[in-house]
């Protein structure tokens, strides 16, 4: 038993590894492909790094490695093993990519297409990386033990605060007030496919029914569909919580039921807890 467990364990970091590293190709990509060449700057260390280079010529890897070893001297008090790991292996790994790729000749130089596409693939990367529990360091560290204290917070919003005095303060040493908006365009998208990528599958859907034969209709959502329901039989009202991929379904079950019943759904973005555990907004059941 001892044995199936630690392989099942290994399978695990495995797959999350490699999971980790398609998300460090993307983020690097993002910087080499869009960002790079015209000094768009993504914010956080990388962000710092861009900075460095068109003032310095710098290679972007080397400097974000540079900056990022005594963050992560800090950080290792705060953060567990694992995360520690995953993130030394993230900043290696985007490190190496950017230096490596930086051959590659820009996609676009186009700011308003850079701005929008580096946005959504570094937002995918960034996401993968967050998501298996690691930090591309910089304020995602920061993000990281933020969350951890408030978790109602999503993290893309704490990396945007960050990352905002990044840009504004690069965008002055560079001197183009048109580059820090470019940036603020690629942060704010960035941060929306990063918490997309993240929260996915925690998004849930509220729906309110009423129903005259309410007791039919909830007795049948919650075999079908094992959602955590609400009565209040005094209104003829219930409360239904489902997975958003599942709404259809639910539609089709309530329908078939009770015609006449009425609903409302409200989405619901992030939210946590073992669907089996009793719902509840404190009404009487």
């Amino acid at each position: 038993m001892a044995e199936v467990k630690n392989q099942s364990k290994t399978n695990l970091y495995i797959r999350e590894v490699a999971y980790l590293l398609v998300g460090c190709a993307l983020y690097a990509l993002s910087v080499v492909l869009f960002m790079d060449r015209i000094h768009l700057i993504p914010g956080s260390v990388t962000g710092i790094a861009v900075i460095v280079k068109a003032l310095f010529h710098f290679p972007i890897g080397a400097v974000n490695v540079a900056i990022n070893v005594p963050l992560i001297l800090v950080a290792m008090f705060f953060l567990g093993k694992k995360m520690l790991v995953y993130t030394v292996i993230t900043i290696l790994s985007t490190s190496a990519m950017m230096d490596y790729l930086a051959f590659l000749p820009p996609m676009t130089t186009d700011f308003m297409l850079a701005s929008i596409f580096g946005g959504i693939l570094m937002g995918i990367g960034l996401g993968m990386i967050l998501k298996v529990g690691a930090t591309t360091g910089g304020t995602t560290v920061i993000g990281r033990l933020i969350v951890r204290k408030h978790p109602h917070i999503q993290i893309g919003y704490i990396l945007m605060a960050g990352d905002f005095i990044i840009i504004t303060v690069g965008s002055f040493l560079l001197r183009d007030w048109n580059l820090m908006l470019y940036s603020l365009i690629n942060l704010y998208i960035c941060s929306i496919i990063n918490n997309k990528v993240i929260y996915a599958s925690n998004q849930k859907i509220i729906s309110f029914i009423h129903s005259e034969r309410y007791e039919e209709v909830a007795g049948r959502l919650k075999d079908e569909l094992h959602c955590k329901i609400d009565l209040i039989p005094r209104n003829k009202d219930f409360v239904c919580y489902i997975d958003r991929s599942e709404y259809d379904k639910m539609k089709k079950i309530v329908s078939a039921a009770d015609e006449n019943a009425v609903c409302a759904a409200v989405n619901v973005d992030y939210s946590f807890g073992a669907l089996g555990k009793p719902f509840t907004f404190g009404v009487g059941k």
